[in-house]
This record gives structure tokens, sequence and C-alpha cells, in this order.
């Protein structure tokens, strides 16, 4: 279907849809975080006729795919201090949080320009003064100066031992990553040790099996390497 010449933006969820999504999930105490979610969603469809920042673009898999499994993390619960959201993309998870974790410092770390405009974006719209978004790539041979954080969480499909080998050494001392993984993504075995927790849970309207898996610092030896360069600031 065209409009104008252009192809016609496809709606995101509603606040209604992503309210009655969140207490499926069990989340009813993120439902207020919906009207925000709800203006996140609409604006990245917008975006992504001119960058691609998602592939799901029906409505309820908006809602379910990325809002709720977002806001999935809230059963880790709380957050104090900094969080780090690792390869943020879209804004997922770290704009959900941020709406429902006024007093959480959250970075949005992307290495992509355009993305990083769109984040700088929604944070204006939404007023999100807990926000920062920061342009850096972290990777082996990569490794900008970032501050430590009390949380790091990712959906980035780098495999797990690879994950927390880039990101430890940004950990602050007694703080944990957070893994958003499939549940066949992380075998048993592979942390042994290190996992202090790990939740497996079902996505609202049958889409699907998740798992959140928590390792916390200091790491096992056998994830030990260089010193990291965070420093504790805001």
């Amino acid at each position: 279907m065209k409009t104008g010449g252009r192809s016609a933006v496809p709606p995101g969820p509603d606040a209604a849809l992503i309210r009655d999504c969140l207490r499926e999930a069990g989340l009813d105490d993120a439902a207020a975080a919906a009207d925000g979610a709800a203006a996140h969603a609409g604006e990245m469809m917008r975006w992504n006729r001119a960058i691609r920042l998602t592939a799901i673009v029906d409505p309820v898999e908006v809602a379910v795919k990325h809002i709720v499994d977002s806001l999935e993390l809230l059963r880790f619960a709380p957050f104090p201090g900094r969080l780090l959201d690792f390869g943020s993309g879209a804004g997922y998870p770290g704009i959900p949080l941020a709406i429902c974790l006024p007093g959480t410092w959250i970075t949005l770390l992307e290495a992509s320009a355009k993305k990083c405009a769109f984040l700088s974006r929604v944070r204006g719209m939404l007023g999100l003064s807990n926000v920062k978004v920061v342009q850096e790539r972290i990777s082996s041979r990569e490794r900008p100066p970032l501050s430590a954080f009390d949380h790091i969480v990712t959906r980035a499909t780098y495999s797990t031992a690879e994950t927390v080998r880039l990101l430890s050494p940004y950990l602050a001392e007694g703080g944990r990553l957070l893994l958003m993984k499939g549940p066949k993504d992380i075998p048993e075995e592979e942390f042994q040790g290190a996992v202090t927790r790990r939740e497996r849970f079902l996505l609202p309207r049958g889409m699907g099996e998740r798992e959140i898996v928590e390792i916390s610092h200091p790491l096992p030896h056998t994830f030990h390497h260089e010193p990291g360069r965070g420093r504790r600031d805001r």
C-alpha cells in the first residue's frame, strides 16, 4: 500500500495492547510504562523506514518481543546505581527500563551513529533525564574508556562466552551481567560457578520461551583477564 508515493508507516502497538501484554506476563507493576513504551515503539516504526531498527513490525509482536521481553528484567530488581544497555539498537531493553526506573542512571551503548540519533530523539521526546546515549563499540580490539557499571544488560547476539569476556571489565565490584537469551543459548555446564541466578519464562501470546541469566562480579578465575578501564562516576 502506498500513500503519497511512500510506504505507509506500520502502526506500533498502542498503550492498551501493551498493558494487556504486560499483565498477561505477570508484570502488572510495569503497566504504568505503557504510554511511554507506545510512543517509543511508534517512533521506531517511523524511523524504521529510513534506517534498519527492527525486522519486527506487527504491533502484537512489537509489544511482546520488544517491550514485554525487555521488562522481564524487572524480575531482577532492584537496579540501584548505573546500568549499561550494551548494543542498544532500537532502545531495547534500555528505554523501557528507563521509563520504569527513573532513579537508575542508564547508558545506551550503540555503535551506529544513525541508531544513536534515533535513541537521542526518543530520549528527548520522552524526557528521560536518566538516560545517556553513547556511540562506542566494544570488541576484542576496541575497549572504550567507559565508567564502571553496577548492572550490564544485553540482548546482543554474541556468544555467551564472548559477551562475558567483552563486558566483564566494565562491571563495578559486586556488579552483575544480565544476559537475555533463548533457553538453549546458555548450556548449563558453560558457566558452572559463575551463574548466580537464572530464570526461564514464556512470552505472552505463545511467542516463545526466553531466559535471563545473572552472572555476578567477581567472576571465577576462568573469566579473569586484563583489568577494565572503568572508573566510578556518573
